[in-house]
């Protein structure tokens, strides 16, 4: 995320926001964001991970809610750069265990990832009911 100058688009389910802070995700995010980048995101929000995402929040980031989202991670930058993990068990992840991610440049799988997140970010069944 440290080259990564414009965006950060994110879908995650609820158990890959509780490793968030794990993984330096929340570090790299507030430093992306304090440079002046976007941060959007998008998962289930319950109770649970409340705190981290207050904390996504305070640091001006933008998350949307969508209800029992159990699908793939993914990240992408700049609508360039992916990292995905489609076929992980988040809720059996260990932390001394290897992670298998996926990381491309491809620019045909980023635009597809990016055309998915915005297609559930203007999505109406998301949306926080102020809008």
């Amino acid at each position: 995320m440290l080259s990564t100058k414009e965006e950060f688009l994110w879908l995650s389910p609820r158990e890959g926001i509780k490793f968030s802070e794990v993984f330096g995700i929340l570090e790299a995010e507030t430093e992306f964001i304090e440079r002046g980048g976007e941060c959007r995101g998008i998962t289930d929000v319950t109770y649970r991970v409340v705190d981290i995402i207050r904390y996504h929040l305070d640091i001006g980031a933008d998350v949307r809610h969508f209800g029992d989202y159990r699908g793939a991670y993914f990240g992408v930058f700049d609508k360039k750069h992916v990292i995905s993990a489609i076929n992980i068990d988040i809720q059996h992840l260990r932390l001394d265990e290897p992670l298998s991610m996926l990381y491309t440049d491809d620019p045909v799988f980023a635009d597809y990832l990016v055309s998915t997140f915005e297609m559930f970010w203007r999505s109406k069944l998301f949306r926080p009911k102020s809008e």
